[in-house]
């Protein structure tokens, strides 16, 4: 078995099989609810498949417990620890933003699953036919919707906690994880549920995780799978160099085939998601606006897109999520790994101005990701300064 996971790395076989079977009921329009009239008959059996699903989640946390290097008693602390945080990050959603457009998630769902959705997120398929494969063993659509968005966070969770760990002791990188809970709110404020959010941003941050370890075909099919789920996976392309500064040059040849492999495959999945759907190369087809979005976010009276956010938050959202941690990352920047500030710094730069062109700069749940290399920077540094401080007073 342990020769098989070597020959096979689990998490690229996973990234594989996730994009065939994701895509599956998007290719070939599947009703939306196949299960629905059978389930409804036969209550027994929903019970049965909700229980079978369930177990199903729980068996997949239980396989990457498995590969989780810490000791038993730390594990069981910590994920305990973090089903909670997502319960209470998932209780939050439910009443902030479900209860109140279900009704649009669920006409979301079918629309992309029916090819009748707008673009962009026609585009972006995957999320929904990881939720019909979820649905179809039970035939409810809400109570896979809950069991998806609980799995995923609590995934994004552990991603988070991770990565963290390549720069940070372990009682420091949960602290990264209770920020991401604390800015969870504000994240979601202006958000209608959309399923995208904590699969993107867990494939984007596991991928950071398999860049800093130097994996890069577990990068490349990550960054795939990322790209299947959201377009702006593709910002990571250049971060496989950047996130090993110390260790790689562009003078080998080697790593210009690397840039030239990532940026054919990733454009090439962009339009293989975009071309069936009557993709026309304009902001109306790509974004479903008819201009750029930097004048409706600057508060630019000349602004097609309208808003009743105010302007005041277009500007707070980035500030509070990437803008106000890149002075202390910049005057302390000889605290940190070279690869680590140059990662964030360029990051950081393109998420926000990816956003500030084609979203709205207030739905900051875009910027998490971003969010999270910065706090790591943010405590590396402190933890830094501190030590020095420490070793100055002995």
């Amino acid at each position: 078995m342990i020769e098989v996971i070597k020959k096979y790395p689990v998490i690229i076989v996973a990234c594989i099989l996730w994009i065939i079977l994701g895509s599956a009921p998007i290719v070939f329009s599947s009703p939306p609810l196949p299960t629905f009239d059978f389930f409804g008959g036969h209550p027994l059996c929903q019970l049965a498949g909700k229980a079978l699903l369930l177990c199903l989640l729980a068996a997949l946390i239980g396989f990457i417990w498995r590969f989780d290097p810490e000791p038993f008693k730390t594990k069981v602390v910590r994920y305990l620890g973090f089903a909670l945080v997502t319960a209470l990050l998932a209780d939050h959603h439910y009443h902030a933003v479900d209860f109140y457009h279900m009704d649009w998630q669920i006409h979301q769902f079918g629309g992309i699953l029916m090819h009748t959705w707008p673009p962009p997120d026609i585009y972006r398929f995957l999320p929904e036919g990881t939720l019909w494969w979820m649905t179809f063993g039970n035939g409810d659509l809400v109570f896979s919707y809950l069991a998806y968005r609980y799995f995923f966070t609590f995934l994004l969770c552990l991603s988070i906690y991770r990565l963290a760990r390549c720069y940070l002791p372990a009682p420091t990188s949960i602290f990264v994880v209770f920020v991401y809970g604390a800015f969870y709110p504000l994240s979601t404020r202006y958000n209608s549920g959309n399923l995208l959010d904590p699969m993107s941003h867990l494939v984007m941050l596991t991928a950071f995780y398999y860049c800093r370890q130097r994996q890069f075909w577990s990068f490349f099919w990550l960054f795939v799978l990322g790209v299947f789920i959201k377009e702006t996976m593709l910002l990571l392309a250049p971060c496989y160099y950047l996130m090993n500064l110390e260790t790689v040059s562009l003078r080998e040849k080697r790593t210009w085939q690397q840039f030239i492999l990532l940026g054919a495959t990733g454009m090439a999945v962009f339009f293989a998601c975009r071309l069936p759907f009557n993709f026309n190369y304009n902001t109306s087809t790509l974004n479903n606006t008819p201009e750029s979005m930097i004048y409706a976010n600057l508060g630019f009276a000349r602004a097609q897109m309208t808003s009743l956010v105010p302007v005041f938050e277009r500007y707070l959202h980035p500030l509070l999520f990437l803008l106000m941690w890149l002075p202390l990352l910049v005057w302390q920047r000889r605290r940190l790994p070279a690869s680590l500030f140059w990662t964030a710094l360029y990051f950081t730069t393109a998420l926000y101005l990816t956003n500030l062109f084609f979203g709205w700069n207030y739905e900051s749940r875009n910027f998490v990701p971003g969010l999270i290399l910065l706090v790591i920077c943010t405590l590396f540094i402190l933890t830094d300064w501190v030590n020095e401080a420490a070793e100055s007073d002995t």
